[in-house]
């Protein structure tokens, strides 16, 4: 069995001793020989990753014959080595392997279609449409619209806002478009007159004035009158009030 020399015991032969003992682990050059440190040399944690050079732990230096094709070495605290076999990240789907790139039907969207707007789930067009009919809930808040200068006729539509401001500019025959059934519309008119003053409106048949009758409006240019309207039954018949006025 090699060993060291023995001090005052191996005199003439210590040479000899020293180099069966180093050529347990050496070549004659001085470099280790293959397989000479085992995994039993090695301390836990002895081998650092800073230690170990790029490229130096090859495929033919892992015990590949552990695993099976597909996967992977991982961290697994109940191994013995603290590392094992086991199966890599779901990369095929529906006949489908490596970089994955599903199509609609691969989850269950075969029939739906996004290709253009008008198919989307909600379009360009639907959502400005949504917009429009949003209700605004912010202490009592009404919907506002500028309907603009009357002329001798003009058509006030309650989808454009239940507050509508209408600007006298010559005698005027008034229509309202029907609203919606089902529920109770309303319609505060805020009718100015305009810088000539002195115009007048013709009110639809289908508005009711009651014992007050048809109202006179404030002749006085640039004032304006408040004209309460609502209807139960889709517009056959409007319920109208004149409010306050003068201002």
């Amino acid at each position: 069995m090699a060993r060291l020399p023995t001090p005052g015991s191996d005199d003439g032969t210590w040479g000899d001793i020293l180099n069966d003992f180093l050529q347990v682990a050496h070549d004659t050059s001085g470099t280790l020989k293959a397989n000479s440190v085992d995994s039993s040399a090695l301390q836990d944690n002895s081998v650092a990753g800073a230690k170990i050079q790029d490229d130096s732990i090859t495929v033919a230096k892992l015990d590949t014959n552990a695993g099976s094709n597909g996967q992977v070495l991982t961290r697994d605290s109940g191994a013995s080595s603290g590392f094992d076999w086991a199966t890599a990240p779901v990369t095929s789907v529906a006949g489908k392997t490596g970089a994955v790139t599903l199509a609609k039907a691969d989850v269950g969207l075969a029939n739906v279609d996004n290709t253009s707007d008008t198919n989307k789930p909600v379009s360009t067009a639907q959502q400005t449409a949504l917009d429009g009919k949003v209700n605004v809930i912010n202490g009592g808040g009404e919907t506002y619209f500028d309907a603009g200068n009357s002329g001798t006729a003009i058509t006030l539509n309650l989808s454009n806002g239940n507050v509508q401001k209408l600007t006298l500019t010559d005698n005027c025959t008034l229509t309202l478009a029907s609203p919606a059934t089902g529920a109770m519309r309303s319609l505060t008119l805020l009718v100015f007159q305009d810088g000539t003053g002195s115009r007048t409106i013709t009110w639809p048949g289908t508005v009711k004035w009651g014992i007050a009758s048809t109202p006179t409006l404030t002749t006085t240019a640039s004032r304006m009158d408040i004209i309460s309207l609502f209807t139960v039954d889709g517009g056959t018949n409007w319920y109208g009030a004149l409010g306050a006025k003068g201002y």
